[in-house]
C-alpha cells in the first residue's frame, strides 16, 4: 500500500473530524433558528453516530497502517483519546461540556492524522 492511499484515509479522517467539530459548534448556535424553519438535521442522533463511525473507521485504518510503517504508537493514543472525548460528549447532559468534549476530541483526532501523514512522508 502506498503513502498516497494512506494519506487519503487520513484526509477522510480529518474531514470527518472537522465536520463533527463544525456540527458541534453550529448546533447550539443555529438550533433555535433552524427548528423554526422545520430543519432538524443538526439534532439528528444518527448523523452524530455516522460522523463518529466514519471518523473511527477511516482513522483506525489510516493510523494502524501508518503505525506499522513509522512505529509511533503515540498517535493511536491521541486518536483513542479523541474518540473517547467525542463519545463522552454525546453522553453529557450539559451543552457546554458536550461542546468542549466534542471539540477536544476532534482536535485530538486531527492532530493524530496530521502527525501520521508527517511521519509516513518521512519514512
Amino acid at each position: 500500500m502506498n503513502t498516497d492511499y494512506r494519506s487519503r484515509w487520513d484526509a477522510i479522517g480529518i474531514v470527518a473530524s472537522i465536520a463533527c467539530a463544525v456540527h458541534c459548534v453550529l448546533l447550539p448556535i443555529l438550533f433555535t433558528t433552524l427548528t423554526l424553519c422545520g430543519i432538524e438535521l443538526l439534532e439528528n442522533v444518527y448523523l452524530e453516530i455516522v460522523t463518529i463511525l466514519i471518523s473511527m473507521c477511516a482513522g483506525s485504518w489510516a493510523l494502524i497502517k501508518g503505525c506499522r510503517k513509522h512505529h509511533n504508537r503515540t498517535l493511536l493514543l491521541f486518536f483513542v483519546a479523541g474518540l473517547t472525548c467525542m463519545v463522552t460528549g454525546n453522553l453529557l447532559a450539559n451543552d457546554y461540556a458536550e461542546i468542549v468534549c466534542k471539540l477536544t476530541g476532534s482536535i485530538l483526532i486531527i492532530i493524530a492524522h496530521l502527525k501520521n501523514v508527517k511521519h509516513c512522508k518521512h519514512r
